[in-house]
């Protein structure tokens, strides 16, 4: 038998967790300085972790997920960090901006040759234990300030008690959907669709064509649809597998067991899947390009106005806001996802880590500690990222109540994904997860085929890997 576990699911502080956005449109970040007023406040032992020293002269390469940068509120956060570390320390810091979808393989080419190419990164929130359980990341120093930040965020940067990454946003996936559009189909805006079944039937009268018709009717032509009811991110890559973690959690299903056996294709995963598929080739309800979208192809058609209802994460918000970019400013309510067997989400969140290939190790670890302090995480908040600091939910809920419960609610019934405590094994799963799914939605496999044989592709994966035998007692402090 495998030792057991106790589940992580989601943060306890619920009722601080917020984003917020002050007014009705986005607020820009300065693009040079974040007053360090919150840091200011605290005690000069804090003050000084997060500080930097004198780094002249030296320099820094941080590799950075380069969809950060596509949305402007994001972009200036991190422009002014940077700006602002410059000019304390004296060190320069270069930006070194990747597709997510190629990132992660590529900075592991670089660490497994030790070629020094970069100092640090942000990972999505399998990276600090993925790269700290192969031996790629040092080890950071904990804040004296910890118990700010939400433990369950800081512990999925964790191996034992060894931290790898410094938290800079948390994230969940939350529920949009268009007021106006609502009220046109005759349904009420204060009462989204409680069950997936239900948000299918939504989608179903929300999706229309150029002549006002919905599928099933007389004359609708699904190859002239303005308005969407639902989409889904049907790429082969990350963004596709993390929305259906969403579904498969809220079906009753899971990826692996106490016992952390692979479950992938139990029942419930198959239904959940299933749901996915149907949606897509039966009812029509997505785009026909779906198994193209990625972040930005989702988030594009529903800020556009094309798409009546949406699952994705916090971020999207901001551009909803945003009138240079948005068709859809205050049109738009947030609110819980549906549930079926249960609520469920996943949650997910991006962390600093820093290198063992590192020349300037001492200088990487003060820029990984300056970006995750408490302003920091009070930018990011109004940037439209969660924060994860119990001081910044505090501050935010004032100021943005609808999306503050949007969130808090959502992280309530979130749990982490399983796949990122197999640590090397991580980014092969998710391809074979990502896969299986795209396979499912052109219709070359049944659901039920694909997550069966991604089944035994991903237990084989963990037994070349050796996870049981010498991952596992890592993550339960035997070793």
């Amino acid at each position: 038998m495998i030792a057991g576990r106790n589940r992580l699911t989601g943060v306890l502080a619920v009722g601080v967790l917020s984003l917020g956005l002050l007014g009705s449109g986005v607020m820009a970040q300065d693009a040079t300085s974040i007053p360090l007023d919150m840091l200011n406040a605290t005690s000069a032992d804090v003050q000084a972790y997060y500080l930097p020293g004198d780094y002249a002269g030296q320099s820094l390469d941080v590799v950075l997920n380069a969809s950060f940068f596509n949305d402007p509120a994001s972009a200036d956060v991190l422009n002014a960090g940077k700006a602002m570390f410059e000019e304390m320390s004296g060190a320069t810091v270069n930006y070194i901006p990747l597709p997510e979808n190629q990132m992660y393989d590529q900075v592991r080419l670089e660490m497994s040759t030790s070629s020094g190419a970069y100092d640090m990164m942000h990972t999505g929130a399998g990276g600090a234990k993925d790269y700290g359980l192969s031996g790629f990341l040092l080890p950071l120093p904990m804040p004296p300030d910890a118990s700010d930040f939400f433990q369950g965020d800081l512990q999925q940067y964790m191996v034992a008690d060894t931290l790898y990454g410094l938290p800079m946003v948390t994230d969940t996936n939350i529920f949009y959907w268009r007021t106006d559009l609502f009220e046109a189909a005759g349904l009420d805006p204060a009462a989204p669709p409680q069950t997936y079944d239900e948000l299918r039937e939504y989608a179903i009268r929300l999706t229309t064509d150029v002549n006002g018709l919905h599928p099933g009717e007389d004359g609708f032509d699904p190859n002239n649809i303005e308005v969407y009811g639902l989409g889904f991110k049907g790429v082969s890559g990350l963004a596709s597998s993390w929305e259906w973690y969403n579904y498969l959690y809220a079906f009753g299903g899971d990826l692996m067991d106490d016992e952390w056996n692979v479950t992938i294709d139990s029942p419930e995963a198959v239904a959940s899947l299933q749901w996915v598929v149907d949606n897509f080739r039966e009812y029509g309800i997505y785009p026909a390009d779906t198994t193209t979208y990625d972040y930005t192809e989702f988030h594009t058609l529903f800020i556009q106005g094309r798409m009546a209802m949406a699952i994705n994460w916090p971020y999207m918000w901001s551009l909803i806001q945003n009138p240079e970019q948005s068709q859809v400013v205050d049109l738009v309510s947030v609110g819980r996802k549906p549930g079926e067997v249960t609520h469920g989400g996943n949650i997910g969140g991006w962390s600093w880590n820093v290198f063992t290939m590192s020349d300037t190790p001492e200088l990487a670890t003060a820029f990984a500690k300056f970006m995750s302090g408490p302003d920091f995480s009070l930018a990011w908040g109004r940037a439209g990222r969660a924060p994860v600091r119990a001081s910044v939910g505090e501050v935010l809920s004032a100021e943005d109540p609808v999306l503050t419960a949007a969130i808090a609610v959502n992280q309530a019934d979130g749990r982490g994904v399983d796949w990122l405590a197999t640590g090397p094994s991580w980014m092969s799963i998710e391809a074979v997860q990502h896969q299986a799914i795209q396979e499912a939605l052109i219709g070359a496999k049944t659901p039920a085929e694909a997550l069966t044989d991604a089944r035994a592709e991903i237990e084989g994966i963990l037994r070349d890997d050796g996870f049981y035998e010498e991952i596992l007692p890592q993550l339960l402090g035997e070793s």
